[in-house]
This record gives structure tokens, C-alpha cells and sequence, in this order.
């Protein structure tokens, strides 16, 4: 006989409400025996603050936000505020969610539409990409094809991954490939306008130059903004662009609109997330994230509300994480090689797990040779996944995976950190050209790389080594002023890491050995090592939330653009300039007030848009164009050298791993243009010379021209993204159009070196290059950043790099000196 158990249940107790209780009164699997004690801090604090619209909920990557989050969802359902979504940033982590959800006991599904959901009985677990889309079954504002679907309480997963999401579906483009007839109207209705931006720059945009990307100036974007209309509800029946242009055509006369060779692409300044009517009308909306450099995006891209942002959930303790080893092998020696590094980690991955996360399928080719498994898309990172958390697999490398996946215990016991993600469409190259090393960009790469380093850390019980390659992964985590900007519990974790690289760095020895040495006690479990760690974590504590002051004023500022209220738009917009305290993001907001000025006062638009080029001479220049400022070199070149090495450098190892960030981003590669150029300049200012970008400041004139003493200047034309091994006459007719410019700019005391920078040195059959043209190829190149770092390492040597004479004998020891360098860098055209 079968006992039925329900009977005995009386139906008169309530659903609980609290979390906590509601966890215990599960018939969850054994694995989820207790709450963990931050689980419980976090809950607590949640009940008691839930009624607030926004609340953001932070912990610590492999801190079990998805079971927080789940709880939420059923206790708000049991609180009677639903129905209740659960939103991850991608499918692959919406099926985890929903496993989760059914270990513990709770009921999920899939379907939006299903009676469970929308009677608040079941918690719907989507993919973000399902819920935010121009189809969405959720309905969208202002679309009366669906109805708009109530939601009492969102839960959105890693919000930091889903505002990418939400950037992306918020971008309609228009490709080349799929659409050459509409692709060529708007390129054939902005040229002349970008064409004024930039002549090389359209050039490069009509002759298909990969790296090429421009944005149409506000004021032509707007004031045709019948006829791009027009052009776009052309395409209103295709099925791609059906899931973006619903949710761009209402804001489309302030979006911004950018062409690459191969495609336009239109993104508001932020997501007008109120299209997606479902999520704003949440009684309750919660955000979980392990760490956001800036909170302030959660304002911006979320409509957030700025006071809830400003007062996030924590624990008491950001130290409930497993031991972290962080080195950066160049941080201890910078004779370490990265493919040195690299052999250290094809070894260990004989004995365990090895994961290695690059930015792009280029650098994953690195590692061709050695990786069991290489991937890239949702379903075979999953598989790949799930075969590590099940055995030894040995080396396996995941393509542009920085966050979503949880490699805990043996699954991944070395991580290894081979590069950061790279800008690859056209809004996001722009905005890397126009931002830089801004704060705000800074801090983006920052949170990529926390989220990374966490991959293999998701629990007190595990534990990880993360190796980090690269100049520039090196720099992030060796700069005070960065580290300062990571979460408290991977703060203290580098801290003492470094301590560890400073310890082995005065140790005698090879350095690869003792590198390997440090990680094998480690990964033998030194009870010593996990003693330390442990009480490195003990005084880990969450600090005052990073909310930029402007975030709030510039979301408000597109509200009322939105609603083209333009006086107040460029009224909130002042504000957010006014609390901007870098210079390029100052000259940023002050590009987008000047838009929002256009559709009152154009002529004030255009008198803004000169001032935020004074900030930042990367963005939109006015109509009435950019005068050239003449370049000088104020000082003899070892003089300027010293100053600028000083003032840029504040001890040793920060000079030794600037230098080598600077030589990695001189590296002829057509996904890497902007950075090149950056670096071109750069190069120049570290040899002493007066080093400028015309192209960039003024929309004409070279890409970059060096001063390098008595009036003889190089005109540079960069062409690192090239991919053919002719220089075509396009190419040499641009560098012709540089050297017209630079004589009608400066006076005949001055002579000038028109300069290529190529990969090849032969030209094309009906190419004829300007009488004294000299081309850095890649070899010449190198040959050039190797003498630079040479000098260098002997100045750091030598404490000397402040000291213009003693930068005069290291210069010349190693042929860097002005006289001559060009000719002693660089090579001849060869006609074919």
C-alpha cells in the first residue's frame, strides 16, 4: 500500500516569502545542503529592501548568483508579484539556469506564452537575446501586433554580460553582402559629408580597406533623415532586419550611424530600453553581477534607477572565494617570452586541465598545435565544458569566452589569459578610437578581465592559477591606479600574487623555472600557500560603488531626446559634460550635446563641437573644418626623449612593460589599425620627437607626422592592415596627397620624408610613390621596436631613462638617434 503524503497537508500554511525560509522548505538535491553564509547576507538584505523598482544584487564570480537569483523569482511569485522571468545573457547559461532551477525543486519553463508563466505559477527562464528583440513575443511599446506581456519581477543574470546583449540587439545593420543595393544608396547620400571628415577615410571606405570606419556627422544624419527613412523601410520586410529596426525607427534621427567597408551600422547614444514595455513596467527588477567597474552603465543602459544602483546587495565579506595564483611572467622578468609561458602550460596540461581564453580565432592559431580542443560557439563551448568538469582533458582553448562559464574544482586548474577582446565592429572601433585609454575604456577591459580570471574559481573549495600574456595584461594588473578599479577579493588576490612575483624576481635562477616552480606548489597544495591565501581574503570587504555622476544626466538627456524634446535633451546633456572629468569622454558628451543642440541651434552645435575637439581631437569634425597646428620639436630629440620617458613612467617595471605594450601594438594587422596608429605616434614621442596625428585632428594630412629636429619631418601613412603584397596606387597616391598637404601647411625651411608603413615593399604595376619614399615593413619594423626596447632595458638598467645623456648613449649605441633613422629602419619601393 502507497501512502499519498499530500493528504496530510492542510493547504493552510502559506508559501513562504523569505528566501531563506523558502530555500529550506525545497525538495532540493543533496548538493544544495545549506545556503552559503554571503548567500544568506544577500537574501536577507534583498527581502528586506524588495519593494525598490531596482536593486542591484553583487557577488563574488562562482558566489551562486544563479541560486539567488532563482529564490528571488520564487519568492516573489509566492509574494504575489509576479509573473517572474528569469533572464541569462545567452542560451547556453538560460539552460543552466533552468538545471538549477529543477535540482532545487522549483518549477521553470521555457515558454513566455505559457499559461504557468503568465498565472505566476512556474518562473520563465530565457536567453536575453528571446526577451529583447524587435519580435519579441513580449510585445514592444507602440506595436499593437502583440500585446504588451505583464511581468511583476525580471531577474536579470550577469548584468554586466547582458548589457552587451542589449547593446547588440539595439544595433541595426546593414550589411554590404546582404543588402549592396541599399548598402550603396546611403554610402552614395553621406560621401560628400564623410568625405569632408576624412578624405583618406573615405578612400579607404570605397576601395574596401578593411580597417576603414567613419561616422556620418549628426548634422547630415538628421537632417536626412527623410531619406534614410525611406531607404530603410525598404527592407522593413526582411526577416534579419525585422528583429532590430522595430527597435531603432522611432530614435532614429539621434542614433548614431557608422560605416566600415562592408556595412552600416545605426545605434542609438543608449538602448531605449522602454521599447521592451514588459521590462520597464516590473514592479521589481534585480541585477545580478559579480563586479561592474562602472555601475553607472546599469543607469544608462538599463533606465536604472540611479539612488537603488548607488546602494547595491553585498555580503559582509568579499572573501568567500577559492585561492587565486595571478602572475604576469613579463611582471617578473621581462627576458620571459609569452611562448615560453606557453610551453610552461603545455606541460602542466599533461597531468590537468589547462583553459586558455583568446580574443579571436588569429591568436587562438597560437595554440594550434597543442590544444586537445579549440572552440568557439555556445554548444561546443558547452561540450567542452561539460568534458572538462568530467576528467582530464588536457589544453583546451575557447574563443572570446570571457564570462558564463564555470570550470570549478579539477575542471580548470590552470587558466591562462592570452589576450583581451578586441573591437571588431564599427560603432565599437569608433568608440575605441575616439575613447582610447580613457577611464571608461580602461575600465571595460578591466571587467573582461576580471570576469575571465574567474572562470576557473567557483567556490571557497577551489582553487586556480591564472598566467596572464601580453604587454598589456600585464600593465592592468601591475598599475596601482588600475588594480585599485578590480573587486575587492581579485584586488587582494593580485596583491599577494605580486608579492610573489616580486619575491621570485629577486630570486637567482632562471625565471621560467622558478615561474613553474611556484606553480607546481600551488598546484600540490602547499599548506603554506593555501594558509596565506586564506588570510589574504579575511579583510576583503565591497567598497563605495563606482557610479559615474554623468550616467544619470546623460540617460536623461536621451529620454527626452527620445521623445524629441531636444531643448531639455541638451539641457541634462550639459550636466553630464559638466561632471566629466577625463578630457576624451569630456570631448565625447560634449559631441552628443552638440547633437542634441543641432535640432535647435545648429550654429551653437557646431560652436560645442570645436570645444569638445579641444578635449579630444579624435571625434566629428565641424563643418567649417579643423585648422592644421604646426608641429615642432621644442627640444634636441635625447632632451624630449628624457622628459617624456619621466613623465610617463614611474618606476622600472612600469617602463619596461609600457615599452613592451607599446612594441605589441605595432603589429601589422588588419583588426588592429586604430591601436597601430595610436602606437605610431607614440613610438614617435618615445624617440623624442614632436609626434602628431593630422589625419585624426583635422580630417586631412597624414596619418601621423614626426618632428625629428631642424625642421625635417616624416610623413607617415599607416597601412598596417593591409593583406596583399603589392602597395596599389591608391595606396602611394594617398601618400602623394600627404606630402601636397604637408608643403602647403609648412613653410620651404621645412622637409619632410614621405614614409610608408606596409607589409610589403613592391608596388604595384601603375603605382608610382613620391621621390624619396621610403617603406617600415614588418621586418624594418621590428628591427626598429627591438633597438627601442634594447635602449631601454639598458636605460631601466641603469636607472638613466630620465637623463638626456644618458638616453644620448643608448640611442646611439643602438642607431635610434634622428639622423639617418629612417633610412636605417626602412627600405626602398620596389617596382614590379
Amino acid at each position: 500500500m502507497v501512502i499519498d503524503f499530500s493528504a496530510f497537508n492542510s493547504g493552510a500554511t502559506p508559501a513562504p516569502v523569505d528566501p531563506r525560509v523558502l530555500f529550506d522548505s525545497l525538495p532540493r538535491a543533496e548538493r544544495y545542503e545549506f545556503l552559503r553564509d554571503p548567500q544568506g547576507q544577500v537574501l536577507q538584505t534583498w527581502f528586506e529592501r524588495r519593494n525598490e523598482q531596482d536593486l542591484v544584487v553583487k557577488l563574488n564570480t562562482g558566489g551562486g548568483k544563479t541560486l539567488v537569483g532563482l529564490l528571488i523569482c520564487q519568492s516573489s511569485l509566492n509574494d504575489g508579484k509576479g509573473p517572474a522571468l528569469y533572464l541569462a545573457p545567452d542560451p547556453y547559461l538560460a539552460e543552466q539556469a533552468a538545471e538549477q532551477a529543477h535540482d532545487l525543486g522549483l518549477e521553470v519553463t521555457d515558454d513566455p506564452r505559457s499559461h504557468r508563466f503568465t498565472s505566476g505559477e512556474a518562473i520563465c527562464v530565457l536567453s536575453l537575446h528571446r526577451f529583447v528583440n524587435g519580435k519579441s513575443v513580449f510585445g514592444l511599446l507602440g506595436d499593437g501586433s502583440r500585446p504588451i506581456v505583464d511581468v511583476g519581477t525580471i531577474v536579470v543574470d550577469d548584468a554586466h554580460a547582458a548589457l552587451a546583449t542589449v547593446r547588440e540587439k539595439f544595433t541595426m545593420t546593414v550589411s554590404k553582402q546582404d543588402h549592396p543595393e541599399t548598402f550603396d544608396r546611403l554610402l552614395t547620400l553621406f560621401g560628400p559629408d564623410l568625405r569632408l571628415q576624412s578624405p583618406s577615410g573615405y578612400l579607404d571606405l570605397t576601395t574596401e580597406v578593411p580597417s576603414a570606419v567613419l561616422q556620418v556627422p549628426f548634422w547630415a544624419w538628421s537632417n536626412r533623415e527623410a531619406d534614410v527613412t525611406e531607404i530603410l523601410q525598404g527592407l522593413r520586410d526582411d526577416e534579419r532586419l525585422q528583429w532590430s529596426w522595430p527597435l531603432v525607427r522611432d530614435v532614429l534621427p539621434v542614433c548614431r550611424a557608422v560605416f566600415t567597408h562592408d556595412r552600416l551600422e545605426i545605434q542609438p547614444p543608449h538602448p531605449p530600453i522602454g521599447k521592451i514595455a514588459s521590462f520597464t513596467r516590473a514592479r521589481r527588477r534585480v541585477h545580478l553581477t559579480a563586479t561592474l567597474a562602472d555601475d553607472g552603465v546599469l543607469v544608462t543602459d538599463f533606465a536604472a534607477d540611479p539612488a537603488s544602483i548607488a546602494d547595491p546587495i553585498t555580503p559582509a565579506s568579499a572573501g568567500y572565494l577559492g585561492d587565486r595564483l595571478i602572475l604576469a611572467p613579463r611582471d617578473i622578468s621581462p627576458a620571459v617570452t609569452d611562448d615560453a609561458v606557453r610551453e610552461i602550460a603545455v606541460r602542466l596540461a599533461e597531468r590537468i586541465n589547462v583553459v586558455v581564453l583568446v580574443p579571436s580565432h588569429r591568436q587562438a592559431l597560437t595554440w594550434k598545435d597543442h590544444a586537445v580542443l579549440t572552440e568557439s560557439d555556445s554548444k561546443g563551448i558547452g561540450a567542452a565544458v561539460r568534458r572538462l568538469r568530467d576528467g582530464h582533458v588536457g589544453l583546451v582553448v575557447l574563443v572570446n569566452k570571457y564570462d558564463g562559464i564555470d570550470l570549478p574544482r579539477t575542471a580548470c586548474e590552470v587558466l591562462v589569459l592570452d589576450g583581451l577582446p578586441e573591437a571588431y565592429g564599427g560603432l565599437t572601433r569608433r568608440e575605441q578610437i575616439v575613447l582610447g585609454d580613457s577611464e571608461g575604456m580602461v575600465n571595460r577591459q578591466l571587467q573582461r578581465l576580471e570576469q575571465g580570471m574567474g572562470r576557473g574559481v567557483r567556490s571557497v573549495n577551489d582553487h586556480c592559477v591564472v598566467l596572464l600574456l601580453g604587454a598589456r595584461l600585464s600593465q592592468l594588473i601591475a598599475s596601482p591606479q588600475y588594480r585599485a578599479r578590480f573587486g575587492p577579493a581579485t584586488r587582494a588576490q593580485i596583491d599577494l600574487s605580486r608579492k610573489v612575483a616580486q619575491a621570485l624576481a629577486r630570486q637567482d635562477g632562471d625565471p621560467l623555472e622558478k615561474i613553474e616552480g611556484v606553480v607546481g606548489q600551488v598546484l600540490d597544495r602547499d599548506q603554506n600557500w593555501i594558509a596565506t591565501a586564506r588570510a589574504n581574503l579575511t579583510q576583503a570587504t565591497y567598497t563605495a560603488v563606482a557610479l559615474s555622476p554623468a550616467a544619470a544626466h546623460s540617460r536623461a538627456a536621451f529620454a527626452q531626446a527620445a521623445l524629441r524634446q531636444f531643448a531639455e535633451a541638451a539641457d541634462h546633456m550639459g550636466k553630464a559634460v559638466a561632471e566629466a572629468t577625463d578630457p576624451a569622454e569630456r570631448g565625447y558628451l560634449q559631441e552628443q550635446l552638440a547633437a542634441y543642440q543641432h535640432f535647435t541651434n545648429a550654429a551653437k552645435a557646431q560652436q560645442t563641437l570645436v570645444k569638445a575637439l579641444a578635449n579630444n581631437p579624435s571625434l566629428l569634425r565641424p563643418i567649417d573644418g579643423v585648422r592644421a597646428t604646426r608641429l615642432t620639436a621644442s627640444d634636441p630629440q635625447t632632451v624630449q626623449a628624457a622628459k617624456y620617458l619621466k613623465r610617463t613612467y614611474r618606476d622600472r617595471n612600469s617602463l619596461l612593460l609600457g615599452v613592451d605594450a607599446l612594441l605589441a601594438d605595432l603589429v601589422y594587422d588588419p583588426n588592429r589599425v586604430p591601436a597601430f596608429e595610436v602606437a605610431l605616434e607614440r613610438l614617435g614621442l618615445h624617440l623624442g620627437f614632436g609626434a602628431q596625428r593630422p589625419d585624426r585632428s583635422t580630417g586631412n594630412g597624414p596619418d601621423v607626422l614626426w618632428a625629428t629636429g631642424n625642421l625635417r619631418y616624416l610623413v607617415l601613412e599607416a597601412k598596417s592592415g593591409a593583406t596583399t603584397d603589392k602597395i596599389w596606387r591608391s595606396v602611394v597616391e594617398q601618400l602623394a596627397h600627404s606630402m601636397n598637404w604637408f608643403q602647403e601647411t609648412y613653410d620651404a625651411s621645412c622637409s619632410a620624408t614621405p614614409v610608408l608603413l606596409h607589409r610589403s615593399n613592391t608596388l604595384e604595376h601603375n603605382a608610382v610613390a613620391p621621390a624619396g619614399t621610403r617603406i617600415i615593413t614588418e621586418e624594418t619594423m621590428s628591427s626598429l621596436g627591438q633597438a627601442l626596447r634594447k635602449a631601454v632595458i639598458a636605460l631601466a638598467d641603469a636607472d638613466a631613462w630620465a637623463d638626456p645623456a644618458g638616453v644620448e648613449t643608448q640611442f646611439r649605441a643602438h642607431g635610434i638617434l634622428a639622423q639617418g633613422i629612417a633610412e636605417r629602419f626602412s627600405v626602398k619601393p620596389r617596382s614590379t
